[in-house]
């Protein structure tokens, strides 16, 4: 098989692997072990659900095969709460839509190869686990996704620290060229004249502090409500898939 097929055959079954490990499968076959162990004791290949990670690299087991192993399983393993009811609808645009399930595919196999540390395995999945429920649509997904991979996971780690602590970023230059920090213009103190300019939380750096903290749905919600008090019912953002 070509390179371009084999990375075609793997995008779907990643995919299709997501869509469909929601419920008990995967933690009476994997949890009982550590992740190090299905991955270096060939665990993996007996494990029907993600048996494809094994037969679609190399036979050897180099050190970024595993690497990257290691981090399907600890996304597949995070997206555990989220219900096989909830994914219904993604499951069936998966299975019926060969170009979206492509799409989606390709985008999960590119990032999890480009993240450089596991712990953000964890916090991409907590962005996934958005989509899935429709939180939020996939382009805004695959902009957090980027995000989380150009951070240093110091700066993620600040972003979950509890509501009532500061925020602090290890290098603000840094924070502001992630996407996390933006610049704008601070209001000016008692007996100053002029605003200054400095920086603040983006938008992105917002919702994914909301979502690290599993309060983006509370606030989604809130400001829902808001919205109906003012203007009325709306239809929902993301009725569907996309």
């Amino acid at each position: 098989m070509d390179k371009s097929k084999k990375s075609q055959s793997l995008s779907n079954d990643l995919a299709l692997t997501v869509a469909r490990s929601g419920g008990v499968e995967l933690p009476a076959e994997i949890l009982e072990f550590t992740i190090d162990q299905v991955v270096d004791e060939g665990i993996l290949k007996d494990i029907p659900i993600v048996g494809w990670l094994a037969k679609g690299f190399s036979v050897t087991r180099s050190i970024s095969d595993r690497i990257f192993h290691h981090k399907v399983l600890r996304f597949l393993i995070e997206l555990e709460e989220v219900s096989k009811s909830e994914r219904k609808a993604f499951l069936a645009k998966v299975e019926s839509d060969t170009g979206y399930r492509r799409k989606v595919g390709e985008h999960l196999l590119v990032i999890l190869n480009k993240i450089d540390a596991f712990e953000k395995t964890s916090l991409l999945a907590k962005c996934f686990d958005h989509y899935l429920t429709r939180d939020i649509d996939f382009q805004y997904f695959v902009d957090l996704s980027y995000i989380i991979e150009r951070t240093p996971l110091s700066d993620l780690n600040a972003l979950c620290v509890p509501p009532n602590k500061r925020v602090i970023f290890s290098s603000v230059g840094i924070a502001v060229a992630c996407g996390i920090l933006e610049f704008g213009i601070d209001s000016p103190n008692a007996g100053e004249d002029q605003p200054e300019l400095g920086t603040k939380m983006s938008k992105y750096g917002k919702d994914l502090r909301d979502i690290f903290l599993g309060q983006l749905r509370e606030r989604l919600a809130k400001e829902k409500a808001q919205r109906k008090v003012l203007f009325g019912d709306e239809n929902e953002c993301f009725s569907d898939f996309g």
